[in-house]
């Protein structure tokens, strides 16, 4: 790509310390967190290309904030990425712009921020775009020896080449990108809002599941449900892995979708035959997770598929495996209250069969079914659509980043 840059036209390769000042955040101990003062930000905050607080209880005291770690407080417009951890292709979505309401705010490891040296030679919103490209992605693979995961830091970063056009050609990139991006945020929110329809369907219909209002009756899920906790086959069987059946793992689970993403790993038959696997229309719950917060994820197996330990799975006597779905979406706090975090935090298949949820009449389980169907052939048209949306901007940052006219 170097070597297309046009030149003539004001476009440059320069050194990334030269363009902006980046800051790597200090290594807060355990023992310093406080229950108020100033937030603590992590990779966690960092989604979707946005700044998240609310899913962060991590503070320092207002003594250290403006004391001993005054320089790693956060100012209004810097941009912050996460450095750790971070697997290539989900790298643009960790990270976001610091705002206002976001402050005050303290850097903590694994995270890095960045401001310019001088507007008017890099514009901050499109060297954020340039961290998204794939020329930067592969710069920072090879300095860190090519790993799946970005680990990454200062002497790294020092190394890095920004592709560099004229600033107004910066400005006209960026605000050719943002509509673009506007666009594939108004179509999320409108998949969001189906999500949202789909509840407050299910609430009219049956009212919070943990609450029962209308006094539905209420069974021990093991009772109504078939539960298999999954497994992973023995690493040093190379014959048990293979391309026979999809292996799922917690992170095709997300709160985010209604079925399973496609696994990175499958089982041969043989693996099968010591694995754990559900039929079609079963629902897979997470049961261990590096937070709290993510056990009790469900998604849909619309497929049979195999899964490892971390997984639960749930084979619904009677099939109806989308009313099933949304209470559990609706009572994963409740879900959640049963786990004892001195265990380990492991949400084990005696748990689980132990909650109670409510059971109201089958014909009430099958309208809602119908109508979670109907919204959600609605919703496959919207994620459809998304997708020509993203394929359409990677398509303009291809041209935008090679000096090509849009």
């Amino acid at each position: 790509m170097i070597e297309n840059i046009d030149k003539m036209n004001g476009w440059s390769i320069e050194e990334l310390p030269n363009l902006v000042f980046f800051q790597e955040g200090p290594g807060v101990r355990n023992n310093q967190y406080t229950d108020s003062g100033v937030k603590l930000l992590n990779v966690a905050n960092l989604k979707d290309g946005n700044v998240y607080l609310d899913n962060t209880d991590r503070y320092i005291s207002e003594e250290e904030a403006y004391g001993k770690y005054s320089h790693f407080l956060v100012d209004e417009g810097d941009l912050i990425i996460a450095s750790s951890g971070i697997k290539v292709e989900y790298f643009d979505k960790k990270m976001g712009f610091a705002k206002k309401e976001h402050l005050p705010l303290c850097m903590n490891t694994s995270t890095i921020r960045f401001k310019t040296l001088d507007d008017n030679i890099l514009d901050i919103e499109y060297f954020a775009y340039f961290l998204k490209t794939n020329y930067f992605k592969k710069q920072i693979s090879r300095l860190i020896t090519g790993s799946a995961q970005l680990n990454f830091g200062p002497s790294h970063l020092k190394q890095i080449k920004v592709i560099l056009p004229p600033i107004e050609t910066q400005k006209k990139i960026v605000e050719v990108l943002d509509k673009a991006q506007e666009l594939i945020d108004k179509r999320k929110e409108q998949i969001e809002a189906l999500d949202e329809l789909v509840k407050s369907r299910f609430i009219e219909m049956f009212g919070d599941p943990v609450k029962n209002p209308m006094n539905w009756e209420k069974r021990k899920l093991a009772d109504e449900c078939n539960i298999v906790t999954g497994n992973t086959p023995s690493r040093k069987v190379e014959e048990y892995y293979g391309d026979y059946i999809e292996w799922i793992k917690s992170d095709n689970i997300t709160d985010a979708r209604t079925y399973l993403t496609t696994a990175r790993e499958y089982l041969s038959e043989k693996g099968l035959d010591v694995g754990r696997s559900v039929e079609p229309n079963s629902i897979l719950m997470t049961c261990i997770a590096g937070s709290i917060k993510c056990i009790g994820n469900v998604a849909i197996a619309n497929r049979k598929v195999a899964f490892n330990q971390q997984i639960n799975g749930i084979e619904t006597l009677d099939n109806n495996v989308f009313f099933m779905f949304e209470q559990f979406n609706l009572s994963q706090q409740y879900i959640q209250s049963t786990i004892n975090m001195a265990l380990k935090g492991i949400l084990s298949k005696g748990q689980l069969s132990e909650l109670e949820f409510i059971f109201p009449p089958i014909e009430l389980q099958n309208e809602f079914a119908t109508f979670f169907k109907q919204v959600d052939k609605l919703k496959s048209q919207m994620e459809n659509s998304l997708k020509e949306l993203e394929d359409n901007f990677n398509s303009l940052m291809q041209k935008a980043f090679k000096g090509e006219p849009f």
